[in-house]
């Protein structure tokens, strides 16, 4: 013990003497551990959302709902299963009558919640709206208030943050429900998570009762806040399920929350793989470093030595600077990353637009990053810890070169892992993240393993190159204990950018998953649509679409069918899709595939003139562009009200069966006419520009796209045009993270490689060689670190990019188009792989040659003068 705070005391001064590299291997070992405290805190620190309740409790002891007919219902404790008859006549309790059931003392209000159809001044929406007196002690810590002011009375909401736009700012005033009752929007909040969060909040009364839909104990649309004087426990539930009300109460959760499963968050088997790879990579970081100290303190070691110093003590004093290190580094790193998570919790949440739960510090997580800190600092000088107890003080102290020793059996095991890593990796193609990471961690372990080899090899590859290539490549060798740490660390990080890269670039290759990457209308057609505003805004839009356009070009004019009362119906048109994974290509009219007009909008969908399809629509039938889905001459359609309560109402047209050239952009076209004779209306829900009437301009369409954002922002302007792939974004990052990385390390290698060259520079010097021989050498180590280990990471960051762009071709997916017509992707369909040639090339080709050029700019071309040795 007394030996190990002697070192710990050396250490400590030589941190002092040199605080440039001191505060280097600080960063290095701490901002791991601080970047890993940091998310650890703000993704797990926050207890789980309880995703199985109905509605915030806040400060209340309760939230129930019933009905006078409901008597002798039974539940479970999160009032989720409960025994009841729907479509019975229910006689809702009140809140006097609540108040009678309850403790003497008790309190309640009155809550209500659904979704509800609203108009904004920039057209329809749709979303949750709470009614609550948030003034009310029972509503403290389920929001936050960030402007404005609370709702005082009826008619007044609050807004959530993650809804806040223009058309539902402070001082706007929306219309909800069929009633269109007038909302004053007077503030805007952050909302707890638990249930559904509300996109408004309402005062009490501003709406009634029935536009949140009928009673239902399972949803608790509709219910009271319970002020308790005493908690509300399982008995108490029982005895009011039996009078006909269903209860979630606070105190029978707390009991049973201890039995629920653990808070989400990353297992430790998936984990591990990641937190290896972390740890891999700051001890490749900080090794070089370490040896750099070593270096500068091999006199100190020798005098230690002939002293009577014995190689374990060497090893302690050495071992000693990664214990302090790793210590003081993963200490503060973890204090750092722990308070910047609480300081960005109001930032996260404003981020977010609702509140997180209560911040609660995972300390054993954050404690075994720091541990991991410190094992990582320990790793770190544990090569320079075994090179200084082979100090060889009689060579340090008369100034003459430390023979290295080389390590046999290295080759042998690094071919092992390499093998059977990229064996594995190849299997778990198409696996889970976990996999690849874990099989990939095994190649790079042996990649480090081989570095020496690696770099031996290269040596002999330099023979017949110029003298400065010569000497960086040999000086490499006799090196290895400082070269190969960093030439590890290069291409540990070079193949992970390298596999980012690759799978990025295949991913773009494949076919797209989401709805808006494809295609949407015929190429070069303009399309607007807007399934939300209302008949004067689209008077508006058209008005700006026809002010850019030339005289004469005609509008196609897409409808589809709402209620009596307006309310937008959905088209559930019957595909022949097989039952496999699918991707449906969703209409951007939002309507379901069922588009109602006439001869132009029939002339659009089928891309062509057909007399037998437009005689079919004037003879009122559908016209259906999948004619399998035709049963007898019919074609059913169920059609879904999309807002409010409601059930399915099925439709059953006589259809024509006529396919379409190419997409078809519908799955049914019927006339308006059709429309009305089965009480339906009618609403404009897309203006299309059909190119072949006119194509519009790039430049046309910007104007226009201009003009109808100032009008509304519930409408889409698109002009489908062919387009590329864009990876220009994540070239840019990876292209950033590659520099930081490879010119970082290289940087690092090349002042130790330098320092250990003098005694080589000092004879150049004394044989006459000119000053520009040292900028040269400078410049060819840092060439041959950089392209070493670049080449090497490159090819070894291919095969986990390959497997991992794999994933998600496993089972079948059916891609579902618009006029019902479906694509199968088999299972185990080869995806396409694509290699990013503009990163390959910055990795084997620019970075290298900066790194040479910046060895050579940074380093003074005065050879230094030999020195007396004095023996």
């Amino acid at each position: 013990m007394s030996g190990l705070r002697a070192s710990l005391r050396i250490s400590r001064r030589n941190a002092r003497r040199s605080k440039w590299r001191s505060a280097l291997i600080l960063a290095m070992i701490g901002l791991p551990v601080a970047l890993a405290a940091f998310v650890l805190t703000a993704v797990l620190g926050p207890g789980p959302v309880p995703d199985r309740q109905h509605y915030p409790l806040g400060q209340a002891d309760a939230l129930m709902t019933g009905a006078h007919e409901w008597v002798n219902l039974r539940q479970d404790a999160w009032a989720e299963e409960v025994s009841w008859e729907p479509g019975r006549k229910h006689t809702p309790f009140t809140g006097a009558e609540i108040t009678t059931v309850l403790a003497p003392g008790s309190r309640v209000i009155p809550v209500a919640q659904g979704n509800v159809r609203y108009l904004t001044p920039e057209g329809y929406g749709m979303g949750q709206i709470r009614q609550v007196d948030l003034r009310d002690p029972m509503s403290r810590g389920t929001f936050r208030l960030t402007e404005g002011r609370l709702p005082t009375a009826p008619g007044e909401a609050v807004v959530s943050a993650a809804m806040l736009r223009p058309d539902m700012a402070p001082g706007v005033t929306l219309f909800a429900g069929e009633a269109r009752r007038p909302l004053r929007v007077v503030g805007v909040a952050l909302f707890d998570l638990t249930g559904t969060s509300p996109d408004l909040t309402v005062f009490p009364g501003s709406l009634p009762d029935t536009a949140f839909g009928p009673m239902n104990p399972l949803l608790m649309s509709r219910g009271w806040l319970v002020d308790s004087p005493r908690p509300v426990t399982w008995a108490d539930v029982r005895r009011l399920n039996a009078r006909g009300l269903a209860v979630v109460s606070r105190a029978v959760l707390d009991r049973v929350r201890p039995d629920e499963p653990s808070p989400r968050g990353p297992s430790l088997p998936q984990s591990a793989p990641w937190v290896a790879i972390m740890l891999l990579e700051v001890v490749l970081l900080a090794g070089p470093a370490f040896a750099v100290g070593r270096l500068r303190r091999s006199r100190e070691f020798a005098l230690v030595a002939v002293q009577g110093g014995s190689p374990a003590h060497l090893r302690t004093i050495a071992l000693a600077d990664g214990l302090l290190f790793g210590v003081a580094a993963s200490v503060v790193g973890a204090a750092l990353g722990v308070g910047a998570a609480w300081l960005a919790r109001p930032a996260l949440e404003r981020r977010a637009g609702y509140l997180l739960p209560p911040l609660a510090v995972p300390w054993a997580a954050v404690a075994t990053a720091a541990v991991l800190g410190v094992v990582a600092g320990l790793l770190a000088a544990l090569a320079p810890a075994v090179a200084a107890s082979r100090t060889d003080p009689v060579a340090v102290l008369s100034g003459r070169r430390e023979r290295g020793r080389e390590r046999a059996g290295r080759p042998l095991l690094g071919i092992a892992l390499v093998v059977a890593g990229t064996a594995a990796t190849i299997v778990s193609g198409g696996h889970e993240l976990g996999w690849i990471a874990t099989s990939a961690l095994v190649t790079q372990l042996g990649l480090v393993a081989l570095t020496p080899v690696l770099i031996a090899a290269a040596a002999r590859l330099a023979a017949r190159l110029p003298l400065p290539l010569r000497f960086a490549a040999r000086d490499a060798v006799r090196n290895r204990g400082r070269t190969a740490p960093a030439v590890a660390a290069v291409m540990t990080a070079v193949v992970a950018l390298t596999a980012v890269g690759v799978t990025w670039q295949s991913r773009l290759a494949q076919k797209p998953v989401y709805v808006q990457d494809y295609p949407q209308a015929p190429t070069g057609a303009l399309w607007i649509a807007g399934p939300d505003l209302t008949p004067g805004l689209w008077d508006r839009v058209r008005s700006a679409v026809r002010e850019e356009l030339p005289a004469g070009v005609p509008l196609v004019e897409v409808r589809t069918l709402t209620s009596r009362s307006g309310v937008p119906m959905y088209a559930s048109v019957p595909d022949t899709a097989p039952d496999v994974s699918r991707v449906e290509w969703s209409d951007a009219s939002q309507s379901g595939g069922l588009l109602v007009g006439t001869d132009d909008l029939l002339r659009y969908v089928l891309r062509r003139d057909d007399p037998r399809a437009v005689a079919a629509l004037h003879e009122g039938k559908a016209v259906v562009l999948n004619p399998a889905v035709i049963r007898d001459g019919r074609l059913r359609i169920d059609l879904i009200p999309v807002a409010g309560p409601g059930d399915s109402v099925p439709l059953t047209l006589p259809a024509a069966g006529v396919r379409a050239n190419g997409e078809g952009w519908a799955r049914a076209v019927v006339a308006p006419e059709v429309a009305a004779k089965n009480g339906y209306a009618t609403i404009t829900t897309m203006l299309v520009v059909d190119p072949a009437d006119f194509r519009t301009p790039s430049a046309t369409a910007e104007r226009i796209t201009a003009k109808v954002e100032r009008i509304t922002g519930k409408a889409t302007v698109r002009l489908e045009v062919p387009e590329a792939p864009d990876d220009t974004i994540i070239l840019i990052v990876l292209g950033i993270a590659a520099a930081v990385l490879v010119l970082g390390m290289t940087f690092v290698a090349t002042m130790l490689a330098a320092a250990e060259a003098r005694p080589d520079l000092e004879t150049m010097s004394a044989v006459g060689a000119a000053p520009r021989v040292k900028r040269a050498v400078v410049a060819g180590q840092a060439l041959v670190i950089a392209l070493l280990a670049s080449v090497t990471g490159v090819l070894a960051g291919l095969a986990p990019g390959i497997a991992a762009a794999r994933q998600g071709v496993s089972h079948p997916v059916a891609f579902l188009r618009a006029d019902g017509v479906t694509t199968i992707v088999p299972a185990g369909a080869a995806p396409a792989f694509a290699i990013p040639w503009a990163l390959v090339g910055l990795l084997v080709v620019v970075l290298p040659l900066l790194a040479a050029l910046g060895g050579a700019v940074f380093t003074r071309s005065r050879l230094p003068l030999p020195r007396r040795r004095v023996t």
